[in-house]
C-alpha cells in the first residue's frame, strides 16, 4: 500500500534508522552496564572479606564461632545477600582446613574454592566467591548470582522504559510532523486522482494553488502540470468548439441538398427516368439522411457536455420507452418481433425525459444495426436498467473502446461511432454510469446505474 508513497518511505526510513540506532546504543549501554556492575559487586565481595578477616584477626580463635559471624555479619537470615565462611589452618591439622565459623544458610565445601574470584554451581543455584586468605586465616565471602541478575534487570529497566517512551514520542512526532509537511501534496493527489475529474477542472484547481502551500522542489512539477492540462484543456474546447460550428455550418447545406434530391426524385418519378437513376437518387438521399443525423448528434454530444439540466424528480420508464419503440417501428417494422420487454420489473430513474428517451433510442438503434441482434431483452434488475442482445460478440478490447468517439468496430459498418459517446455523455452528466458486459454465449450486456461514488464527490463539493 505504502510501497511508493513518498510520505511513508520517508517515515519509514527514519523510524528503522532510529530503531537500528537506539538498538546499538543500548546494547552497548547494557554491554557496558553489566560490566561495571559485575566490577562494582566483585569490589563489595572483596570488601567484605577484608572486613571479615580483620574483625576476626582482632578477636580469641577460642571465641569464634557462627554466632560471632552472625553479629559480625548483622544478618542471621538463610537468605542474606552475602554468605561468609572462616577457615583456620593450623599445623596440627594435616588435610584441609577447619570451618571455625559460617552465616546460615551458606552453601556446602564454600572454603574449597580457589583464592580469588570464581564463579561456581552448587544444585540450581549459581554463586559468585571470594576467597581471601591472610597467615593461617581465609575468608570466603559469596553471594547469588540471580540477585545480581535481578539488580541488572531492575536497573536496565529503569533504562528502558524512558528509552522507550521517548521513542514512541518521537514515532509519533515524525509521523505527525511528515503528514503535516505532506498535507497540502496529499490534498493534490487527492483531488487529481478522481474520476471522471475534467480538464477544466483539474486546471481551475492547480491555478488556485498558493505557491506558499507547494514545496519547492515539487514546484516545477505543479506549474508544467497545469500549463500541459490547460493546453490540453484549451485543445479539447476548440474540438469541441469546431464540432459545433461545423454541424451548425453544415446543416444548411444538407438541408438544401436533401430538398434538391427529393425533389429530383419527384420529378424522375413523374417522367419515368431509368431505374439506375432513380436508385442513385435514393442512395444519395439516404447518405444525406445518415449525415444530418451525424450533425444532429454532433451538436446534441456538443450542448451535452455544456450545459446540464437541473434534476427533477424522478420519471416512470415505461412511458419513455413506449415512445422510443413507437418511433423506432416506423423505421424498423422488424422491431417488435426482436425486442421483448420485462414491463412489470420497469421502474422509476431520475433522469429528465429527452435524455432517457435519446439515451433508450441510441442503444436500440445500436444493438439492432450494429450489433445485429436477432433478440434483445429489456428489464429493470434492482434499479439498474440493463438491455441484453445476441448480437455479435464483442472482444475484451472492444468492449474497453465502447464510448469513445467516432470508434466502429470496422470500417464497413454504417454509423459514425457517435451514438454510444453521446449516450455516455449525456448519463455522465447526470451521475450515472453506462457499463459494458459480454454476454454468454453471446451478445452484449449494456446496464445503467446511478454513479454512487462521484454523486457523493459532488455533494462533498
Amino acid at each position: 500500500m505504502f510501497k511508493h508513497s513518498l510520505k511513508w518511505r520517508l517515515a519509514m526510513s527514519l523510524l528503522a534508522v532510529f530503531i537500528v540506532l537506539w538498538s546499538a546504543v543500548f546494547s552497548w549501554l547494557y554491554i557496558d552496564l553489566k560490566q561495571r556492575l559485575q566490577d562494582t559487586l566483585d569490589q563489595r565481595l572483596s570488601a567484605s572479606a577484608q572486613m571479615v578477616a580483620r574483625l576476626i584477626q582482632q578477636l580469641p580463635l577460642d571465641s569464634l564461632g557462627d554466632a560471632t559471624l552472625s553479629k559480625l555479619a548483622k544478618n542471621d537470615d538463610a537468605n542474606q545477600l552475602i554468605a561468609c565462611e572462616v577457615s583456620l589452618f593450623s599445623s596440627d591439622i594435616s588435610v584441609g582446613n577447619q570451618v571455625i565459623a559460617k552465616t546460615r544458610g551458606a552453601p556446602k565445601n564454600l572454603s574449597r574454592q580457589p583464592e580469588g574470584f570464581s564463579t561456581w554451581q552448587q544444585g540450581d543455584t549459581e554463586w559468585r566467591s571470594y576467597v581471601l586468605r591472610r597467615g593461617d586465616i581465609q575468608v570466603v565471602a559469596a553471594e547469588r548470582m540471580f540477585l545480581r541478575d535481578t539488580l541488572l534487570q531492575q536497573i536496565l529497566q529503569s533504562v528502558l522504559v524512558p528509552l522507550v517512551f521517548s521513542l514512541l514520542i518521537c514515532i509519533v512526532l515524525i509521523i505527525f510532523i511528515i503528514r503535516r509537511q505532506f498535507r497540502s501534496l496529499d490534498q493534490l493527489s487527492q483531488y487529481l486522482n478522481q474520476k471522471n475529474l475534467s480538464y477544466s477542472e483539474a486546471a481551475d484547481f492547480l491555478m488556485q494553488l498558493k505557491p506558499a502551500s507547494i514545496p519547492q522542489e515539487v514546484q516545477p512539477f505543479v506549474n508544467n502540470s497545469t500549463q500541459l492540462i490547460q493546453k490540453l484543456n484549451d485543445s479539447l474546447q476548440q474540438e469541441k468548439a469546431f464540432s459545433a460550428y461545423a454541424a451548425h455550418e453544415l446543416r444548411s447545406p444538407l438541408t438544401a441538398i436533401k430538398t434538391h434530391v427529393q425533389l429530383a426524385q419527384l420529378i424522375g418519378q413523374q417522367q419515368n427516368l431509368p431505374e439506375s437513376i432513380q436508385y442513385n437518387l435514393q442512395q444519395a438521399n439516404e447518405s444525406i439522411r445518415r449525415y444530418t443525423l451525424l450533425l444532429e448528434q454532433l451538436l446534441l454530444l456538443t450542448q451535452s457536455e455544456n450545459s446540464l439540466q437541473e434534476m427533477t424528480e424522478t420519471i416512470w420508464l415505461r412511458p419513455t420507452l413506449e415512445k422510443v419503440l413507437a418511433d423506432l417501428g416506423t423505421r424498423y417494422p422488424e422491431m417488435n418481433e426482436k425486442i421483448q420487454v420485462y414491463w412489470d420489473s420497469l421502474g422509476e430513474i431520475q433522469l429528465p425525459e429527452f435524455v432517457l428517451y435519446t439515451v433508450l433510442k441510441n442503444l436500440l438503434e445500436n444493438a439492432l444495426l450494429h450489433a445485429q441482434a436477432e433478440q434483445i431483452w429489456i428489464s429493470m434488475q434492482s434499479g439498474c436498467l440493463v438491455i441484453e442482445d445476441d448480437g455479435q460478440q464483442l472482444t475484451a478490447e472492444d468492449i474497453q473502446h465502447l464510448g469513445q468517439r467516432f470508434w466502429r468496430k470496422s470500417a464497413q459498418q454504417h454509423g459514425h461511432g457517435l451514438g454510444l459517446a453521446l449516450v455516455k455523455s449525456l448519463l455522465g452528466n447526470y451521475q450515472y454510469h453506462l457499463g459494458f458486459q459480454q454476454r454468454d454465449p453471446v451478445g452484449l450486456i449494456v446496464s445503467i446505474q446511478e454513479d454512487t461514488s462521484k454523486a457523493s464527490r459532488e455533494f462533498k463539493k
